[in-house]
């Protein structure tokens, strides 16, 4: 009699066993990076580094800036970002200093395998995002929110991803039909940062422009940030020209470039570091970055 009674206790405990299993598993959510990597957590994270300025203001956006223990030393907005730890750039990262903060998991972009791999080395989890377009990054939006979102796997609360995704989208298709119609179908130069780099149609800069009607000069064929010569602008003489903040010279006081019609003619844009921040970071204020180059644009005299 009691080795039955022993035999149906232990099948009672193991099916609990395996009920509150399932359960866990099914609990447990499943987050992709850009690498196909995945991490599983059973419950939000509380403690996150970010070592790139657009997740750090994806994070802040989604209402979790309490949860930053560390981040880059290029992530400055929003201001609260100030008093976090800087741990220094993608390149010279203390790694001393960033385990010492015992991070969850750490946000990165995919541009240092060898820092991504220490970190895993040393177990400590990582997830590398860096979005090339608009549907990459609002799908690494919904990635961290579900990072830091308490899970919900009836669906029964207000999404935050979404919702910020959609005020980002309803204030770009307000931006995208307040270009001056003088403008539209005018061919624009857009450098971003010194050494003369430019946004190529195929950027995600280039995929913005191309929707306001602005005709990109820099084909898609050379890459999407190519090296771009001096006397190469001066051929293509364009209408319009947008700089971000980093120029080495006002376009008037180089020779050659001052001579260029969009110069003679103040159809120039100059960028201060913080318009240039919200444009260059494809993140959630890169409509912010883009109203301003409209703005500017809508300002000048008409051709």
């Amino acid at each position: 009699m009691f080795g039955a009674l022993t035999h149906r206790i232990c099948f009672v405990l193991l099916c609990t066993w395996c009920v509150l299993g399932v359960q866990s598993t099914s609990a447990a959510r499943l987050i992709r990076d850009d690498r196909g990597l995945e991490l599983s957590l059973s419950t939000p994270v509380k403690r996150i580094v970010s070592l790139y300025p657009s997740l750090t203001e994806g994070v802040c956006l989604l209402n979790a800036c309490d949860r930053l223990v560390g981040v880059d030393r290029s992530s400055n907005w929003p201001e609260w970002v100030q008093s976090v730890p800087h741990l220094g750039g993608l390149w010279d990262t203390s790694l001393e200093d960033l385990v010492r903060l015992e991070p969850d998991v750490v946000i990165m972009s995919a541009s240092n395998a060898k820092l991504t791999a220490k970190l895993e080395r040393l177990g400590i989890s990582v997830l590398v995002y860096q979005p090339q377009t608009w549907a990459q990054m609002t799908g690494t939006l919904r990635r961290l929110a579900q990072l830091i979102e308490p899970f919900d796997p009836e669906g029964l609360k207000p999404d935050p991803a979404q919702q910020l995704i959609d005020r980002m989208e309803g204030e770009w298709g307000h931006l995208s039909t307040q270009l001056a119609p003088w403008a539209r179908g005018r061919r624009i130069y857009l450098q971003v940062g010194s050494g003369g780099y430019a946004a190529s149609e195929s950027s995600y800069l280039g995929q913005f422009l191309a929707s306001l009607s602005l005709i990109n000069v820099v084909p898609k064929a050379l890459g999407e940030f190519p090296k771009m010569g001096r006397e190469w602008l001066i051929r293509q003489s364009p209408d319009i020209i947008v700089m971000t903040h980093g120029q080495e010279k006002p376009l008037n006081k180089t020779p050659g470039l001052r001579a260029l019609k969009a110069v003679t003619e103040n159809r120039v844009c100059v960028l201060s570091q913080e318009e240039s921040d919200r444009l260059l970071r494809l993140g959630p204020r890169v409509v912010g970055g883009m109203k301003v180059v409209v703005d500017c644009i809508n300002k000048m005299r008409p051709l």
